[in-house]
């Protein structure tokens, strides 16, 4: 019996063993989609845009692996800047789960062959209908992205889906 217990314990130790001093072998990573926490503010990188071309913002509102607290709803503001941050265009759309929603921004008649440098902004929250009180925050969470494509012939020519996390910052007033 003892013979057994020993063996049994040798197997055991050696196969503990291999999974710890090997264990990149048996571990494999997932690539996947930065998502965006209901309170995260994201930038897309700074694109060109020239006459004749429209640039495009994206959010994909993955499922929230449950129901949604009743009376809430999520939405998103998208938004274009220029390279002082400077808004030129803005909307706030309602999100429902796998389906996505996207705002359009032509070039200005006023830019030329020159491509003017714009971002995009994404912001996703969470909204509860007044009268309405949850317990806990809700998470709405978005896949954004950028195209930038031709407007005659819809064809892609830039597509931006690394985002970049901005800080919740309330600005201070300077004191008289």
């Amino acid at each position: 019996m003892k013979v057994v217990l020993g063996v049994l314990l040798a197997v055991v130790t050696l196969m503990v063993a291999s999974v710890v001093v090997n264990p990149i072998e048996r571990l494999h990573a997932q690539v996947v989609q930065p998502l965006i926490p209901a309170s995260d503010y994201v930038t897309l990188g700074m694109v060109g845009i020239a006459a004749g071309q429209t640039a495009r913002l994206n959010a994909l509102m993955l499922p929230v692996g449950g129901p949604i607290i009743a009376g809430g709803s999520c939405q998103v503001t998208l938004a274009f800047l220029d390279d002082r941050g400077d808004t030129l265009a803005s909307t706030t759309l309602p999100m429902t789960q796998n389906q996505a929603v996207h705002f359009d921004y032509p070039a200005p008649a006023s830019v030329g062959a020159s491509p003017v440098e714009i971002r995009g902004t994404v912001e996703p929250a969470f909204v509860i209908k007044a009268g309405t009180v949850a317990s806990v925050p809700g998470r709405c969470p978005v896949v954004p992205s950028m195209e930038i494509y031709n407007s005659s012939n819809g064809q892609t020519t830039i597509l931006l889906t690394q985002s970049h996390v901005l800080p919740q910052v309330i600005p201070l007033t300077a004191a008289p």
